[in-house]
């Protein structure tokens, strides 16, 4: 006998509530070695694991990507299912009980946060072409996507790739070419010293913070300089680097690699985000007057951060921070013929020296976490179609480039950074380095020759951050490049790390800004080359657990006093994801 039952929507809604519930609880119940052993199953994983949120100090919280997996594909039919019938209260009702039940918040945090992205994500769910299953697995890498809407391929002049030459090394006293670069200031004007820097809120060590089970003493409040756990920098610290490089660092040319604001993404405005840009344009006019700056966007000077809607999209826009950008980034030493770009897409080109080019792309407009993409990924803006055509020209007139941006490709949608990845290999001639920053960190990314994968044809530099979160010294970093000479090859050919020890300036209330390391000199490499890298990579796999790894990971973790410690398979892990530029981690290693 066929029993009828009839569910209504709202019943639905609770069992589904119920179901969820029960899972997420068994996801976040288990200890940290099972669940460090079921994500750190490839390199990107470990990466993940060891450069993204360590606001949980002990990961004893964060589920496998199954466990999240499953979650999706329960819940997001019934959650399409209410925004189809515009039940969207129900939606923040759960959201916000599910966040507090869980403590990923507190209260006011988790109902600001969703009344934040609510609207986006309720957009991009009615409207998107993908099904159910295919934005689980966009969003959190669950199975291979087919769908046209997502796989997607750049398209080339009809120019046969130029043989590749090889490099040499300048001649003794060639002339050098100096360059800066800043990244991820995150500067956070509420920093206040004494406050917790140990509380219930994604960012501490402000008025506002606040716990349930910490209490204010020596050990849990902010320093006055900065603070190693889950705090942005101070205003006066960052002034005090800009003085500091100002007075005694000599460099031609500053990159500015985006990431202004503070981590207070569940409370910030557009203002707040235009705020931040403003003060910190005027620091670098204050202290770098007569220096070209050439700046490149970050992900969180959005508002919502990371959402980036694309000018198909009726129901947001972008333009109001690419107008502010492009007034800004003129005063900063961008010429007035690239105000246009600015406005229409925030990435541009520009000549620095007769045969040197430097291009500064978008890169917001690659990652999941703009949820925007859902509606469709293809080459969103024509940024990509245009790098090409730009890079074909810079070719064709002898040029060397320079690409600067924020998010490194591995850190990409699939089809775009396997197209960016497939750009690299057929201007390796031409592109001769790749600057971003995002991480936090301090690492390098790999290209590798897509006909013999184990030929390193190109390197990524991911600058380490100015900002200290999370459980970070802040830090600044200066190249040293083949040029200024008629023959240069705009080749990066070392790097000094300069870095502020929070221990020491917050014990004796005084800064004392030092270097960390020049990557030659530490490492021991002959030249800063591809393929010198990849060799390097390799020795330092074969005996991972020696001097050069354990330096290796030190600077990664910019000698903090306070970083998560790394055992022999989770350094491992983590140097073998300096081999993989493209998301998909195609490089055996």
């Amino acid at each position: 006998m066929r029993i009828k039952i009839n569910l209504t929507c709202y019943q639905l809604l609770a069992f589904n509530a119920f179901f969820s519930l029960t899972l997420l609880a068994k996801i976040f119940s288990l200890p940290f070695e099972k669940q460090a052993t079921d994500i750190c199953r490839n390199q990107v994983d470990c990466k993940y694991l060891l450069t993204e949120d360590l606001r949980n100090r002990q990961y004893e919280r964060r589920p496998t990507r199954r466990q999240l997996c499953d979650f999706c594909r329960i819940t997001l039919p019934l959650v399409r299912e209410l925004i189809k019938r515009n039940k969207t209260d129900h939606i923040h009702d759960i959201a916000s009980f599910v966040c507090e039940k869980l403590n990923l918040a507190d209260d006011i945090v988790c109902n600001m946060a969703i009344q934040t992205y609510q609207s986006s994500v309720f957009s991009v769910t009615r409207n998107t072409e993908l099904s159910s299953l295919e934005m689980c697995s966009l969003a959190l890498g669950c199975s291979k996507i087919e769908n046209p809407i997502i796989a997607w391929n750049i398209t080339f002049p009809d120019v046969p790739k130029p043989p590749v030459e090889p490099v040499n090394p300048p001649k003794p006293g060639s002339k050098k070419f100096r360059i800066l670069q800043l990244s991820d200031i995150h500067i956070d004007f509420e920093y206040l010293p004494g406050s917790l820097a140990e509380c219930d809120q994604p960012l501490c060590c402000r008025n506002e913070s606040s716990s349930k089970s910490k209490t204010k003493n020596e050990d849990s409040s902010a320093g006055f300089w900065g603070d190693y756990r889950n705090c942005d920098i101070p205003v006066w610290t960052v002034e005090d680097m800009f003085k500091f490089i100002a007075k005694n660092e000599k460099f031609d040319l500053i990159y500015w690699t985006g990431d202004l604001p503070p981590h207070n993404i569940w409370n910030q405005t557009r203002n707040d985000q235009i705020s931040a840009l403003e003060h910190l344009t005027q620091l670098f006019l204050k202290y770098f007057p007569k220096k070209v700056i050439l700046p490149a966007l970050g992900n969180h000077e959005s508002a919502p951060c990371n959402l980036f809607p694309t000018p198909t999209v009726k129901e947001d826009s972008i333009e109001w921070l690419y107008n502010a950008l492009a007034k800004e980034w003129i005063k900063t030493g961008l010429p007035d013929s690239l105000f246009e770009n600015i406005k229409n897409g925030a990435f541009y080109s520009i000549k620095i020296a007769p045969n040197f080019r430097v291009i500064s792309l978008n890169t917001n407009y690659c990652p999941k976490e703009n949820f925007w993409l859902f509606l469709n990924t293809t080459d969103p803006l024509g940024q990509l179609d245009w790098f090409v055509k730009t890079l074909q020209e810079s070719e064709d007139n002898n040029e060397k480039v320079h690409v600067i941006g924020h998010i490194d490709p591995s850190q990409c949608l699939e089809s775009w950074s396997a197209n960016y990845y497939k750009i690299v290999n057929r201007y390796e001639s031409t592109i001769v380095g790749q600057i971003f920053g995002h991480s936090h960190k301090d690492e390098i990314s790999l290209f590798y020759d897509l006909e013999n994968i184990t030929r390193a044809i190109n390197v990524a530099y991911l600058g380490p951050s100015v900002t200290t979160l999370s459980y970070l010294n802040p830090s600044y970093r200066i190249y040293e490049v083949d040029g200024n000479h008629r023959s240069a090859t705009w080749q990066i050919l070392d790097y000094t790390t300069m870095y502020l020890n929070l221990t020491e300036a917050n014990m004796f209330n005084q800064t004392k800004w030092k270097k960390e390391y020049s990557a030659r000199e530490e490492f021991q490499i002959e030249n800063l080359f591809p393929q010198n890298w990849s060799d390097f990579i390799d020795k330092l796999l074969e005996n991972i657990d020696g001097d050069f790894a354990n330096k290796l990971f030190k600077f990664y973790s910019k000698s903090s006093d306070s970083f998560p410690e790394c055992d022999s398979e989770c350094k491992k892990k983590l140097f073998c994801s300096f081999k993989q530029s493209r998301s998909d981690s195609f490089i055996p290693c």
